[in-house]
């Protein structure tokens, strides 16, 4: 896992986390929709650095170690 992340890719991870919690499994096609083509190289480049992966039915998820960076971050009031 590689913790090295750029500014928009830690947005996009913690974006991603707040859709999670809020009970909704975005495909990539879902996140293009709604933040424009340009997150498509954001999403390849976090998934090849283990943050998100791409469950069975095709939707975009946290990894667990994602999970528990965005949750310790989350604790002490990181970027929402």
């Amino acid at each position: 896992m590689d913790f090295n992340l750029t500014a928009e890719e830690e947005a996009l991870v913690f974006h991603m986390a707040s859709l999670l919690c809020a009970n909704r499994s975005p495909t990539d096609a879902d996140l293009a929709g709604e933040l424009g083509d340009e997150v498509r190289p954001l999403l390849q480049s976090l998934l090849y650095k283990g943050w998100f992966v791409i469950d069975k039915e095709r939707e975009l998820t946290l990894s667990l170690i994602a999970w528990a960076a965005v949750s310790r971050r989350r604790d002490v009031e990181g970027p929402q």
